[in-house]
């Protein structure tokens, strides 16, 4: 847990806007994102040592909080990034990998009761309004736009943005890390040879 506070916390004081190491500190403190990801990491943290009544009081305190619900049975990656106060739903069954970014008044769940849930990758960028629904896997890497519904899987790197989401276009390896730079570039060389 404490690992993955520590990487919550960098990511989170990176990307704060404001100067200086104290005001920089206390802005990613108090704010409603760095609480809600804090809040998850506790009540999982209870939950897997079965206190399931204290993690469950403190995760609905901290949806009416924030605004941010994300269930202590979601699997989350490290450095998770929220911007912005509230609007969030993640359905308990799906997977967020490293350093994601989320952008307020997005979901992240199934398209119906009980269905499977969406698997992101690691980096994975959701913009402000977006729906990402169903049992659909988006690579490592992708970015999906503002207020796109996503209902088919994304490869790594795909950039995708309407109503429902389309790929405009694939990052150029010089702007993916690893292992989506590597099924990326398998994905394009697919494509040609097919």
């Amino acid at each position: 847990m404490w690992d993955n506070l520590r990487a919550d916390f960098r990511r989170a004081h990176a990307h704060t806007s404001y100067r200086g190491a104290v005001r920089k500190t206390l802005h990613t403190l108090t704010s409603p994102g760095f609480q809600a990801v804090w809040s998850y990491r506790l009540t999982r943290w209870l939950m897997a040592r079965h206190v399931p009544i204290v993690g469950a009081i403190i995760q609905r305190l901290t949806e009416v909080w924030t605004g941010i619900s994300i269930p202590p049975e979601t699997t989350v990656g490290q450095g998770l990034l929220i911007h912005h106060f509230g609007g969030i739903i993640i359905n308990s069954a799906a997977v967020l990998g490293a350093e994601c970014t989320l952008h307020h008044g997005i979901t992240i769940g199934n398209r119906v009761s009980g269905g499977p849930s969406p698997i992101l990758g690691d980096r994975v960028m959701v913009g402000a309004g977006a729906k990402v629904l169903g049992g659909i896997i988006i690579g490592s890497d992708a970015e999906i736009g503002a207020n796109a519904i996503v209902l088919k899987s994304l490869p790594p790197g795909a950039v995708a943005v309407g109503m429902p989401a389309r790929v405009v276009r694939i990052k150029a390896a010089s702007q993916m890390v690893g292992p989506a730079l590597v099924a990326a570039a398998d994905a394009v060389a697919g494509e040609r040879d097919g």
